[in-house]
């Protein structure tokens, strides 16, 4: 016996492919233009040179620490591309890229 599949309704069944594109590329610019402010304002505290600060609602510390990363490339050429492969886990990732369309550009 086959199992029934429910496909439940998403909030956006009412949306074109093109509606959720254009949602889309407009939440992802609200979001950069966010994180440069997110990173004038880090880096302004940061300029101060406090480690603790305490606003109204919020408060915020300031801590340095060592970061290690690996360079695979490096691995790579000292243990041979076999090996990394081996010893490396893999996974489908799946990306959405989003720009913004000449004729829009061009209309702004």
């Amino acid at each position: 016996m086959s199992k029934a599949t429910v496909i439940l309704p998403s909030r956006f069944d009412n949306l074109s492919a093109g509606d959720l594109a254009d949602q889309l590329g407009s939440v992802k610019a609200e979001i950069a233009e966010l994180q440069s402010r997110e990173k004038a304002l880090r880096d302004e505290l940061v300029r101060r040179g406090e480690r603790e600060i305490e606003g109204v609602t919020f408060s915020a510390s300031i801590a340095d620490a060592v970061r290690w990363t690996l360079d695979t490339k490096a691995v790579q050429a000292e243990m041979g591309a076999d090996w990394y492969d081996a010893h490396c886990r893999q996974s489908l990732v799946t990306t959405v890229t989003v720009r913004v369309r000449a004729a829009a550009r061009l209309a702004a």
